[in-house]
């Protein structure tokens, strides 16, 4: 146990150090690393680092290098496997040049190395008809990896204000750890732990100051931790329902899922950038018509609690229905209809003219 303490806290200061590290010497790299503030999707008043990731991926390496046997060896896989994921990732975050298919095969690939080199996959979901295909070894493989790619991405569509991916990771990653610790596996738990923790020491820098964005590269590679912990924990603990986890990443998943019904309702490119989001109507409509006195950043970090709150939901009913499929499945819905609800809602309110007419950008 001491050991894993002394882990803890290596970890959260690797992922801090680096974190303020990359801030304190952003005018020397800042020509290639900083986000610009002019876009679809930029809710932010500075030039920032977007390179968090690299943060994160510094503070994995140095946790696996100074892990105990019983972590070590799983820990390394993972990081390796994550490689041709967050160095897409890391690599349009600097070059502005990877385009969404090539990131998009990227986390594919990390899905089949992660197969490959822990022997992981999903070979039932619960689904008749679905679970016979998934018993044939290439057929679960090439679903397992597109699932991967799924969870990796849709962590990126939520990482558009300060705190809102890193937080809604932390939560996903805690239940996860939960689960695995109720189920008696350590391992799982102590890496869930772990990685909450790496998330934590970026996260303090994110939050609510904005001073470094998580990134591509930083999305993908948590992303993946995240759907490859949620394939573990149903694989190597069978009473644990694999709806389990899909409930516990409900509110990336599903804003993916809403996401590309828009954009193909309004014949757009599923790669294409817009302001429809759920974290863009909140900010739209709720914190820059009520909050708009508050100084920018503090405007922009006012995001995220409001979907963390959604977040918890789907992560509680989780923990508790964990071995249960038929509640799973029904929470899946409930948490689905309240997404719709909200969504609906922020999207027919009118801004107060006002207090619109306080804010021009956010």
């Amino acid at each position: 146990m001491d050991a894993i303490k002394f882990l803890i806290i290596i970890s959260l200061l690797t992922s801090f150090g680096v974190s303020i590290l990359l801030v304190i010497t952003k005018r020397w790299h800042g020509k290639h690393t900083f986000d610009p503030i002019v876009g679809t999707q930029k809710f932010h008043s500075m030039p920032t680092p977007r390179v968090g990731g690299l943060a994160i991926f510094i503070a994995l390496t140095v946790t696996w290098l100074f892990s105990p046997k019983s972590l070590s060896q799983l820990l390394g896989l993972l990081v390796i496997a994550a490689l041709p994921a967050f160095s897409a990732g890391l690599i349009e975050d600097i070059t502005k040049r990877v385009g969404v298919r090539d990131r998009l095969l990227a986390t594919v690939v990390t899905g089949v190395l992660a197969w490959w080199l822990t022997g992981y996959s999903l070979n039932h979901i619960e689904i008749w008809g679905l679970d016979y295909f998934l018993l044939y070894l290439p057929f679960s493989v090439v679903f397992t990896a597109i699932a991967v790619s799924g969870v990796a991405n849709s962590i990126n569509i939520i990482d558009g204000f300060n705190g809102l991916a890193g937080g809604t990771l932390m939560i996903c990653f805690s239940a996860l750890g939960l689960i695995a610790w109720n189920v008696g596996d350590l391992q799982l738990a102590q890496l869930c732990v772990l990685m909450v923790v790496i998330v934590g020491g970026f996260i303090i820098v994110n939050f609510p100051f904005g001073k470094i964005f998580l990134g591509d590269g930083g999305a993908y590679m948590l992303g993946f931790f995240l759907a490859w912990f949620s394939v573990m924990l149903p694989s190597r603990n069978p009473t644990v329902s694999v709806w389990a986890p899909l409930l516990i990443c409900a509110y990336p998943i599903i804003e993916t899922i809403y996401s590309m019904g828009r954009r193909y309702k309004n014949n757009a490119s599923a790669g294409d950038a817009d302001t429809q989001h759920l974290h863009s109507l909140i900010k739209i409509k709720i914190i820059r018509s009520y909050f708009a006195t508050l100084s920018a950043y503090m405007r922009n970090s006012l995001v995220a609690p409001f979907c963390w709150l959604y977040a918890i939901i789907p992560a509680l009913l989780a923990t508790i229905y964990y071995d249960n499929t038929a509640a799973l499945a029904v929470s899946w819905i409930i948490v689905f209809s309240i997404y719709v609800i909200l969504y609906k809602l922020l999207l027919q309110a009118k801004i107060p003219e006002q207090k619109a007419v306080l804010s021009t950008e956010f």
